[in-house]
């Protein structure tokens, strides 16, 4: 099933796994924009930091830089870390108008206040840029129109953390990085529970599990429990307004959601 994310005619026929796309991705960007060995070390030691208080998380130990370096290679230059293991899983969320609430509901609720969805080519060769994501800027930039809200105002954002290298794209494309700097922002902290914009903050793909059909949800889920303050130990200070973004293939499709605590 996961081969249909890939172009039946020059990838899936080649033997082509989803690992193996992103290594390729990953191989040109380091190439592109000089990254060194190490640049991406920084996705996963914050997943792993951030998966240890999540009690739903599969990896609950944070990691350290030389474990990173040692990790076994599974498509060069992607290694163990650098992608998210599969994983069994569910997730559910009730959608509903204020007005049917029952008088005890007692939780903080949440809107959501913005969506967009885009696709592209499934073939990355088809595509003008293969190294920037168009569907993760255009399905984010509709959702934040529809609020009227620019960057500054996103107190968190939830991508799709597969792989390493899909999670710096996503930073560049929605705008949070300029081109080849997305990684600079798990590099230098950035992407922290206390840094400039907190990414994963539940351990994100990596850390608490990849459910696949269900992964979107658990992003919204997750992004639910940050909203209401309720996330504990990986409580983002006063955050009221959440992006997730959930993708299809690499990026072949893309959905934002932007969630908002209603006061």
């Amino acid at each position: 099933a996961l081969a249909t994310a890939s172009d039946s005619d020059f990838e899936a026929v080649q033997g082509m796994t989803p690992a193996a796309q992103a290594a390729l991705l990953m191989k040109r960007y380091m190439h592109e924009y000089e990254v060194p060995a190490d640049g991406f070390s920084g996705f996963a030691l914050t997943a792993h930091a951030n998966g240890v208080a999540n009690k739903n998380a599969m990896f609950r130990k944070a990691i350290k830089a030389e474990t990173y370096a040692k990790a076994e290679m599974v498509s060069d230059p992607l290694n163990m870390f650098d992608m998210a293991p599969n994983a069994d899983g569910a997730a559910a969320l009730l959608l509903t108008r204020r007005d049917l609430l029952p008088s005890s509901f007692k939780n903080p609720l949440v809107k959501i206040a913005g969506s967009g969805a885009s696709s592209d080519t499934l073939a990355l060769h088809d595509r003008k840029d293969t190294l920037y994501f168009d569907t993760a800027q255009l399905s984010a930039g509709r959702a934040m129109k529809q609020v009227g809200l620019t960057l500054d105002g996103i107190d968190f954002f939830e991508y799709h953390d597969a792989f390493s290298i899909y999670a710096a794209i996503q930073l560049e494309a929605v705008g949070f990085a300029i081109k080849g700097k997305g990684w600079k922002l798990a590099a230098d902290g950035s992407i922290g529970i206390k840094g400039k914009i907190p990414c994963a903050t539940m351990g994100g793909m990596k850390a608490r599990g990849f459910p696949g059909g269900a992964a979107g949800v658990y992003q919204a889920v997750e992004a639910v429990i940050q909203l209401r303050g309720q996330a504990e130990a990986n409580q983002i200070k006063d955050a009221k307004f959440g992006l997730i973004q959930s993708l299809g293939g690499p990026a072949s499709t893309a959905v934002s959601h932007i969630l908002q605590r209603l006061d």
